[in-house]
């Protein structure tokens, strides 16, 4: 099972499928990058060797993407950045209630948590 930016990709699984695993790659950037890196339709990830890993991996590099966990760390910071300003969308965050206007009356069940304590 070869690991490529740090996500594996199972040998039986289609290999665009197995890219769009990645934090931060969606199907077609997928589909983009295998082709780029000269991989077929129907490739596998018992196709995938080390070269073509690092291949990828170079691509990926080149495309200036933020993937994996530096994408999960600038999201957080920015999500920090609203908490520390105080914003009201910081607030919502930090309370567990839906952010962009969604109603809480009938929805968002699973989103509210009451047993936290917000100071």
């Amino acid at each position: 099972m070869p690991f490529i930016i740090g996500t594996p990709t199972p040998d039986n699984k289609i290999l665009v499928q197995s890219v769009s695993h990645i934090y931060g790659i969606g199907l077609a950037e997928s589909a983009i990058l295998c082709q780029k890196a000269g991989f077929g339709d129907d490739a596998r990830g018992i196709h995938v060797t080390s070269e073509k890993s690092q291949l990828l991996e170079s691509l990926v590099d080149n495309r200036a993407l933020l993937v994996g966990a530096d994408l999960r760390r600038f999201q957080n910071d920015r999500i920090r950045r609203l908490y520390a300003t105080m914003t009201y969308r910081g607030l919502r965050h930090k309370r567990g209630l839906p952010v962009r206007g969604q109603r809480t009356h009938t929805n968002a069940k699973k989103r509210i948590n009451f047993n936290t304590n917000v100071n």
